[in-house]
């Protein structure tokens, strides 16, 4: 299981979905990527990114902080 060469060592840092953890490559031929990791589990990243690139649009105020914080 690989992690990208830029991954944070810092485990307070947001990780943008680019660097997050991928399969390793050798064995996406052997299982096949939908196995390792679900198409689904990249959406979600990426929407979560740009969510809070938008700075959480409509979240609460008190949510808002709480994500912020």
């Amino acid at each position: 299981m690989a992690l990208h060469p830029d991954f944070p060592e810092s485990s307070h840092v947001i990780i943008d979905p680019s660097i997050r953890w991928t399969p390793d490559a050798t064995q996406l031929p052997l299982i096949g990527r939908g196995m390792l990791l679900p198409p689904l589990v990249q959406k979600i990243r990426d929407a979560v990114k740009t969510w809070r690139n938008n700075n959480y649009k409509g979240a609460s105020e008190t949510s808002r902080a709480l994500l912020n914080w």
